[in-house]
C-alpha cells in the first residue's frame, strides 16, 4: 500500500465511479480498477460494492476512507517539511473569499513569504458562496471564510467579528436614520449576498422569523454591484460592516440593524493530529495581522 494508491481510493470513494475518478486522475479506468483490486487483496477485504448505482463503499471501505484521509494529510505535510529542511521551497495552498480580503488583503498574506522565504504561499480567491469542501479535502491547507459549516474534517478559529448592516443611497428616505429594524425594510426592494445552493440566508431567515418574506429583487456576488443598485435604483443592500468599512463611498450611507446578525470571518484548517510547522507559522501570522487591523 502506498500514498498514491490511497489517493486513488479516496477519489473513487468521493466520485462513486471508476470512470469519473479516472478522468479526474488522468489515468485509465483499467489502471485505476487494478489499483483498487490490489488494495483489496492487501487488506483482504472488499472496499466497494459494485452495482448499477456505482461504487458504494463497504464497511471496510468506509473505515479505510476515514483513516486514509488523515494518512494522506500527514504525508503531504511531511513532504512539505522535508522539502523546507532540504532547502527547497515548501508551498502552502490557501483559499480566501471576497469578504475576508476586505479585512486581510491578499498582498498582506503574500508578505508572509518575505518573513519565511522557504515557504511559498499560493492563494486562490473565490466568491463567498463557493463550495469549498471538495477543494479542502484534496489540496487546500487553510482558508479565510465567512462560513465553515459545510467543510468537513476541519477546525476553525474566529478572526474577525462582524454583523449585517443595511446600505442606502444618501437621498433614500431611510438615510435620515442611523439604525433601522428589519421591520423598517419590510416593503423595501432588497439586494442580498448570494449564498450557495441549499444554504440558508441569515438575513432572510431573520425576516421569516419576524413573520414576513423580504422583497429580495437581486442576489449579488460583488459588493460593487450592490452599491450601484443602491445608488441608481434606490434599492437597499444588506451587507457586512467590515466590508463596507473597506468601500467607503460618499453617496452611500451605512445603517446599523437593531437585530444583530453575526457575519464573522474564520480561519479554517484541516483537522490533523499534528500541525506542520509551516501551517502553524502561517496561522500565527494571520492572527497577528488581523489583530493589527
Amino acid at each position: 500500500m502506498n500514498i498514491e494508491a490511497l489517493q486513488h481510493f479516496n477519489k473513487v470513494y468521493q466520485m462513486k465511479s471508476i470512470n469519473s475518478a479516472a478522468k479526474e486522475l488522468f489515468i485509465t479506468p483499467q489502471g485505476l480498477s487494478k489499483t483498487i483490486k490490489q488494495l483489496e487483496l492487501e487488506l483482504e477485504a472488499e472496499l466497494f460494492d459494485r452495482n448499477p448505482r456505482g461504487m458504494v463503499a463497504t464497511e471496510a471501505g468506509e473505515l479505510l476512507y476515514a483513516r486514509s484521509q488523515h494518512i494522506v494529510y500527514l504525508m503531504e505535510d511531511l513532504k512539505k517539511e522535508i522539502s523546507i529542511l532540504s532547502g527547497r521551497k515548501g508551498t502552502l495552498n490557501a483559499v480566501v473569499t471576497y469578504s475576508s480580503t476586505t479585512v486581510l488583503p491578499v498582498e498582506i498574506l503574500y508578505e508572509f513569504s518575505r518573513s519565511y522565504p522557504d515557504i511559498q504561499v499560493k492563494i486562490t480567491e473565490l466568491p463567498d458562496d463557493s463550495s469549498l469542501n471538495q477543494m479542502f479535502q484534496e489540496d487546500v491547507d487553510l482558508a479565510l471564510v465567512t462560513d465553515f459549516e459545510d467543510i468537513e474534517n476541519c477546525e476553525h478559529e474566529l478572526i474577525r467579528l462582524g454583523e449585517a448592516v443595511a446600505v442606502v443611497s444618501t437621498n433614500h428616505h431611510l438615510a435620515e436614520k442611523q439604525i433601522v429594524s428589519i421591520e423598517d425594510l419590510r416593503e423595501e426592494p432588497l439586494v442580498v449576498k448570494s449564498v450557495a445552493k441549499g444554504k440558508e440566508h441569515a438575513f432572510v431567515d431573520k425576516c421569516l422569523d419576524k413573520g414576513f418574506t423580504p422583497n429580495v429583487v437581486h442576489e449579488f456576488g460583488s459588493i460593487l454591484t450592490a452599491h450601484r443598485l443602491c445608488e441608481l435604483n434606490g434599492f437597499v443592500a444588506i451587507s457586512v460592516d467590515f466590508v463596507e468599512a473597506a468601500f467607503l463611498e460618499n453617496n452611500l450611507k451605512v445603517l446599523k440593524l437593531k437585530e444583530k446578525i453575526p457575519q464573522n470571518i474564520y480561519l479554517v484548517s484541516r483537522k490533523r493530529g499534528i500541525q506542520s510547522k509551516a501551517i502553524m507559522l502561517f496561522k500565527s501570522y494571520i492572527k497577528d495581522q488581523s489583530e493589527q487591523k
